[in-house]
């Protein structure tokens, strides 16, 4: 009879019994959900356009200060941007970090959701009249990375324009549309990360 040899500590042999074949299977199935624990495990980042503002761009020599020189929110939009918010509130974000665009429109979407305080942020800042798109997401990108890799994380919400979204992700959005975003270890959008989740109607 020939000599057996006991197999080495954490060694497993994958050809043996049908047991040992089913922890072999979950030993190569477990690494791509560590891979992404955690990013399944990080608060929910969400994008979106603001709610309806009838008509394009916004009227020559407007002024950010001024909403009455901007092209702002109507009824319908309005009733947009509370939709959103209820519609978050139901999957269970009752707060968030907000930011928004400058503009009055976005300010006013974001402050309609009813999640907290707004943040004005320059990295959502409109580009289809003045600005340079590829600086300003630029630097969104980096106001993502820094809030991936932030102690608080709380969701975060962000209200901005179609052309901001469609530079980032390379996709439009309808107004009031919300986007869901995933981020990896290191704040990068993940490939084809961007997934709709809600469109108010």
């Amino acid at each position: 009879m020939g000599k057996t040899h006991a197999p080495r500590p954490g060694h497993v042999q994958c050809w043996t019994p049908l047991f040992t074949a089913f922890a072999c299977l979950l030993a190569f199935a477990a690494w791509p959900l560590k891979a992404l624990a955690a990013e399944t495990t990080h608060p929910p980042l969400f994008i979106m356009r603001h709610a309806l503002a009838p008509g394009v761009g916004d009227p020559p020599a407007f002024d950010l200060s001024r909403c009455d020189t901007q092209r702002t929110l109507n009824d319908v939009g309005r009733a947009q941007a509370r939709a959103v918010g209820d519609w978050l509130r139901e999957q269970g974000i009752a707060q968030a970090l907000v930011w928004a665009s400058p503009w009055c429109r976005t300010r006013e979407t974001a402050e309609l959701l009813g999640l907290g305080a707004v943040r004005s942020h320059s990295a959502l800042a409109s580009f289809f009249q003045q600005g340079d798109a590829q600086a300003t997401t630029a630097e969104l990108r980096q106001a993502l990375r820094d809030w991936r890799l932030s102690q608080a994380k709380p969701a975060l919400v962000m209200v901005t324009h179609q052309v901001n979204i469609s530079a980032l992700l390379g996709r439009g959005a309808a107004p009031a549309e919300v986007l869901r975003l995933r981020l990896d270890g290191r704040g990068e959008l993940l490939n084809a990360a961007s997934e709709s989740v809600y469109r108010a109607p």
